[in-house]
């Protein structure tokens, strides 16, 4: 499970926006998921709550050191504020760097306004991109990107701390793409696994 919350008083007026996520494996590379997305203030009047899953393939052969991947998956975002119900679909590719460790992922996105917010309703269909880089055992550079203009069109620039195998806090700084997408904003996330084996 995992809280991201965003939040800017010095440029944006007291901006704060929220996404909580939370995934169950089901063994294979399968997962199913439930979101809330849009809790925010001010308040966004786009609160969902969306429910779907992810599937992963990995295509390694022996010795392969790039751990190759394929990923795909979708959600169905359920309105509370009159919006209706509609969609997520993505999938993309992913592998890391041997050597420097590096991850390294890529891929297209497309949904409707409850997720993406009105302008993601005028222009849905977007890329995603994302870097890992391992710095130590427990820390890490964090970065990813949509792009086009929507709720979720920015890039976020972080760093990582996993002090064991079963919590995860990330915290860094994001930068929307234009204004209709957005404030920029800091953010800091937490995640809590509680299938892993602990240390």
């Amino acid at each position: 499970m995992a809280f991201e919350g965003q939040y800017n008083r010095l440029t944006a007026g007291n901006y704060f926006n929220s996404f909580t996520f939370s995934a169950f494996g089901v063994g294979h590379g399968t997962e199913l998921a439930a979101s809330l997305y849009g809790f925010s203030q001010p308040g966004s009047g786009n609160r969902s709550i969306g429910f779907g899953g992810k599937k992963v393939f990995g295509w390694n052969r022996t010795g392969d050191r790039w751990e190759k991947k394929v990923f795909v998956g979708g959600m169905v975002p359920f309105s509370f504020d009159g919006q209706g119900v509609g969609y997520w679909a993505y999938g993309g590719v992913s592998t890391r760097v041997p050597g420097s460790r590096t991850r390294l992922t890529a891929g297209p996105s497309i949904g409707t306004k409850q997720i993406f917010g009105t302008a993601g309703a005028r222009n849905n269909l977007h890329a995603m991109v994302g870097l890992e880089q391992p710095l130590s055992k427990k820390w890490g550079i964090v970065t990813d990107w949509y792009s086009g203009t929507h709720d979720l069109a920015a890039g976020i620039f972080a760093l990582s701390y996993q002090p064991d195998k079963k919590n995860l806090l990330i915290f860094g700084w994001k930068v929307a793409n234009n204004a209709q997408s957005g404030k920029p904003a800091f953010m800091i996330e937490y995640t809590r696994l509680f299938n892993s084996p602990g240390h």
